[in-house]
């Protein structure tokens, strides 16, 4: 008599493979996956060499297997322990293999793989061996754009720009004249501090008509990052062109004039003669009184002390204004030790002064930190 049949100990269930990449330079095939097994349940990606079909499809379970056996702390080999429960094996293998013969076979073609249909379906091509309607390769191009632009505005929303920017070229390749893709990436690579790319995304969305202020603002601040005011001001100055009103760029162009060393007060007078409530806010949260070498080589530095007798406030509250970021202050190599140059103070001084924000940030500074002086500085950079 036959004994108890078992099941072996290590299960593993693929629920999804995704194209990530198809490398043509190095000639790789890049796979996201969802699997669970006696650890967990997990997402992974994995480079596998384009060779040939059953090759690739034996190198992509053998990497799963080890990776769950590894991730599960189960000792054994193959042959021996972990079985998969999928769909059906046979048939969950077979789609693999015939994933990557169709990858080998567009690699042989001849032309442009970007204009290739083909290569940009299976650029863009998922298989979920759970529930077939979640499946990349059963949707149209347009359903998978919607789905890659729901994912990475998710993921944006969470922060994770660089899972968000993958999805996000994944949607290029199936709509490359879209300007919010680009506007997009152009979001990610700025908060990754790729500045470079983030400008060029921001200046192809541009390209193809977006006239969002919004679009604008994110294309100044990338070039406020880099540095380059003149290319800020040409910026806000066609956006203002489009909405004279926009409180937010109004503060941006007399920030770049500033940083330039030019007239800004009128600028700041319009914002504030169009809703000072809005003005103060912005002022608040974007102004940057603090310059950068190229706009100030040489600054004339002065003492925390010596910034609280100018001001007759106590030195505490020159500390909790540092802490609350609404003061230019520069470090000095010291642990709790900053200095602040007299042209930015003074000008930090006129506009807060001009506009009503200075005696409320003071009270603040005091109420906050004042017999606190043990705490961290957060300055300015």
């Amino acid at each position: 008599m036959r004994g108890k049949l078992e099941y072996p100990s290590g299960l593993i269930e693929l629920v999804s493979v995704e194209v990530e990449m198809i490398d043509p330079e190095y000639r790789e095939l890049w796979l996201g996956y969802d699997y669970t097994c006696p650890g967990g349940e997990y997402k992974s990606t994995m480079a596998i060499p384009i060779t040939d079909s059953a090759g690739m499809a034996h190198h992509f379970f053998e990497g799963l297997v080890e990776e769950a056996r590894r991730l599960s702390e189960i000792d054994g080999e193959y042959s021996e322990g972990l079985g998969f429960f999928l769909s059906n094996k046979s048939s969950t293998f077979f789609l693999i293999k015939n994933l990557c013969q169709q990858v080998i076979n567009v690699l042989s073609m001849e032309g442009p793989l970007e204009e290739n249909r083909l290569y940009i379906d299976l650029s863009t091509t998922g298989i979920h061996f759970k529930d077939p309607s979640k499946s990349l390769s059963g949707m149209d191009f347009d359903k998978r754009l919607k789905v890659f632009m729901n994912r990475a505005k998710e993921k944006i929303s969470q922060g994770f720009y660089t899972l968000a920017a993958d999805d996000l070229e994944k949607a290029r390749a199936l709509c490359s004249n879209s300007p919010i893709v680009y506007k997009f990436l152009g979001i990610c690579h700025r908060e990754l501090g790729h500045l470079d790319l983030a400008l060029e995304m921001f200046l192809r969305a541009m390209d193809l008509d977006d006239k969002d202020k919004d679009t604008y603002l994110y294309l100044e601040e990338t070039g406020f990052f880099l540095d380059d005011m003149e290319f800020c001001e040409n910026i806000l100055k066609e956006m203002l062109n489009l909405y004279p009103d926009d409180i937010r760029g109004l503060v941006e162009l007399a920030n770049v004039r500033y940083q330039m060393g030019r007239d800004y007060m009128s600028i700041l007078d319009k914002a504030f003669s169009i809703n000072n409530d809005e003005t103060r806010e912005v002022i608040l949260q974007t102004f940057v009184f603090k310059r950068s070498k190229s706009q100030n080589p040489e600054p004339r530095l002065v003492s925390a002390r010596d910034v609280s007798v100018m001001m007759g406030v106590p030195l505490e509250t020159i500390k909790g204004l540092v802490k609350m970021n609404r003061i230019p202050a520069r470090e000095t190599g010291q642990r709790g030790e900053f200095v602040f140059d007299k042209d930015e103070l003074k000008a930090w001084m006129d506009v807060y002064n001009r506009y009503g924000l200075m005696n409320n940030e003071i009270e603040r500074a005091k109420d906050k930190f004042n017999g606190h002086s043990d705490q961290g500085m957060a300055l300015l950079t």
